[in-house]
């Protein structure tokens, strides 16, 4: 996965949009989302192909990006465009991995969401989820003693069915009734695609 780093300023690369960067390669962890959130819910849409943006606050975002000059990236995403100065980004990630069969449809993600929580796997838990909200969670989890523990004791026998499902381009809903005893709930579930995966969006 190639990834232009800002935070070196060695110019391996030629050319004003190269100028400031290193390539190099890593792998994309979960990461807290900062004090620029704002920026990224105006990008959490972005279509599929596009990059992945890293602030310096660890947030991450798809966007597409249409323009650089002066030190500000000009990004695009569901028609929105959004200018980000070079200092406030950390890496950009041109190449996005190959989408994983488990997240291909909405129903498939929540059941691997439902197994992972199950097994108390947090890092499968939080890869669920769209990637600007990751983070978030990721630190929410962190913050509370015992987090995850409390989300499977929430779900512990709760029987979760799959009452349908509509998509509108790159957005989903799922409608899944929870029953826990007598209780019974009908919810609807946000999800968003990210690569040609369907990631869950925390409730609104």
């Amino acid at each position: 996965m190639k990834i232009f780093n800002t935070e070196n300023t060695e110019n391996t690369e030629t050319g004003p949009e190269k100028e400031g960067f290193r390539i190099r390669r890593t792998h994309l962890h979960p990461s807290s989302v900062g004090p620029l959130l704002a920026v990224a819910l105006l990008l959490a849409a972005a279509p599929a192909g596009a990059e992945v943006i890293e602030l310096l606050d660890k947030t991450k975002m798809n966007a597409k990006i249409i323009h650089f000059y002066d030190g500000v990236y000009t990004v695009e995403a569901q028609g929105q465009t959004v200018k980000l100065p070079k200092e406030k980004i950390k890496s950009i990630a041109f190449q996005m991995p190959a989408p994983r069969p488990e997240f291909s449809t909405p129903e498939k993600t929540f059941e691997y969401w439902r197994k992972a929580l199950g097994e108390g796997n947090l890092e499968k838990v939080i890869d669920c989820y769209a990637l600007m909200f990751q983070g978030m969670l990721a630190m929410q989890l962190g913050q509370v003693s015992d987090g995850l523990k409390k989300m499977q004791k929430e779900i512990e026998g709760t029987k979760f069915t799959l009452k349908g499902s509509s998509v509108k381009g790159d957005h989903a809903t799922l409608k899944v009734t929870r029953q826990k005893g007598d209780d019974s709930e009908t919810v609807d579930i946000p999800f968003a695609r990210e690569n040609n995966e369907w990631k869950m969006l925390p409730p609104q």
